[in-house]
């Protein structure tokens, strides 16, 4: 056997891998039925944006029953950001002001989200690291979705969903378990948080978003100087 072969994913965990991001999936099934029940793309944002915004209450607020529910709105509010431009594209009503509001619903649920798990393990704990961490993967979060305005645009790529079409067809295993991990950690990443949720460990994304929020903008930013001065 060579070495090629040995490292090649078979062809069952690369039709596994078709699955990725498991919320394309949902939302492609979900879209048209909201489509034939008259929802706008801006009313699919604004519902994320109440779900969002409930988990977050849930995660800050509740006992394991309703960090668990706070997880099922999490995950309601991912398909329906999903959802909300697949519709704009389904029905032709795309729009600069729905774009800016789907960004907005980003931030806004997200910072929620680790200031919300940061109080919650602060208060269980009465360690006020927790609610830090929290507050510095919020303000990572949000200097990250303030920099395309200040410099001007997106730098290639960082829109992107991971596709399996990403992989080359000899993709090892190695190459495979790193693009479970981009589709888990950026489209998926409701999927992380269900899990952690019913184990009650929610407060081990907290460390690892507060710093890697600060290598998130600290790249983009690179990445933009880059396209800017060439």
């Amino acid at each position: 056997m060579t070495q090629t072969e040995h490292d090649q994913p078979p062809s069952r965990a690369r039709a596994m891998m078709t699955q990725l991001p498991l919320i394309r999936m949902l939302s492609r099934a979900t879209t048209p039925h909201l489509a034939a029940l008259g929802m706008t793309p801006n009313q699919a944002t604004t519902l994320g944006l109440i779900s969002g915004l409930a988990a977050a209450a849930c995660f800050a607020l509740g006992g394991p029953s309703l960090q668990v529910l706070g997880a099922g709105m999490f995950f309601l509010y991912y398909l329906l950001d999903y959802c909300d431009g697949e519709l704009a594209r389904l029905l032709g009503k795309g729009s600069r002001f729905g774009a800016a509001y789907d960004d907005f619903t980003d931030w806004i649920v997200h910072a929620a989200f680790f200031l919300s798990v940061g109080y919650h393990t602060m208060a269980e704990t009465g360690d006020m690291i927790w609610m830090w961490l929290g507050a510095a993967a919020a303000l990572g979060g949000t200097i990250s979705a303030a920099l395309p305005f200040v410099l001007g645009g997106v730098p290639d790529g960082e829109t992107q969903v991971a596709r399996l079409s990403d992989l080359d067809g000899d993709a090892g295993w190695r190459d495979v378990a790193v693009f479970a991990f981009r589709g888990l950690a950026r489209a998926d990443f409701w999927l992380i948080v269900a899990g952690l949720a019913l184990g009650g460990w929610l407060w081990v994304l907290l460390p690892a978003a507060a710093i890697g929020a600060q290598v998130f903008w600290l790249l983009y930013l690179s990445k933009s100087a880059r396209r800017i001065l060439t």
